[in-house]
């Protein structure tokens, strides 16, 4: 590297241009693209961040060909934690002969908000009316996310399609 200041004393005003110069780069070489979420991949209930949720958008759960509906869909949202998820709800709990088990998932796109990311919950016990994912960081990304109902018979989905989202 050519030194151009060779032979010249360094001055503390040079320094501190210096410094002020590294110390700027550093603070903003982070891309956001790159940045992750405090709470990506966290539980809402056990972070309090449900508390204050609203309902972005919700769907019914119906069996495929099928117009009864047992269930809802919903994206939820934090203001506080600025963080996104979906929950489903069944109305039926008693599969018999073996426990429901609901399922729901959500994706974040990539983007300012962090990479892109899908989570569900993984093992929740069966039985229970309400299933939710874990959630996403999103204070500036729209995200979609889908699940299901399980009904005993069949399983039950936004309006009876499988794999249909719900964005909010």
């Amino acid at each position: 590297m050519l030194d151009l200041n060779s032979g010249r004393r360094k001055t503390p005003a040079m320094v501190f241009a210096a410094a002020v110069c590294a110390t700027g780069l550093m603070v903003t070489g982070a891309s956001p693209a790159h940045a992750a979420g405090p709470y990506d991949g966290a539980d809402p209930a056990a972070t309090g961040c449900s508390s204050n949720a609203r309902t972005l958008a919700s769907a019914p759960l119906y069996r495929p060909g099928s117009t009864s509906q047992v269930g809802t869909i919903e994206m939820r949202y934090s203001n506080t934690c600025m963080t996104q998820w979906i929950r489903v709800h069944s109305s039926i709990s008693t599969c018999s002969p073996h426990p429901c088990r609901n399922d729901a998932q959500i994706t974040r796109p990539a983007g300012v908000d962090g990479p892109a990311l899908t989570v569900g919950r993984g093992n929740v016990a069966a039985g229970e009316p309400y299933q939710w994912s874990l959630m996403v960081y999103t204070p500036n990304t729209r995200s979609c996310g889908t699940g299901y109902a399980d009904t005993g018979v069949t399983l039950a989905y936004p309006y009876g399609e499988p794999g249909r989202q719900i964005c909010g």
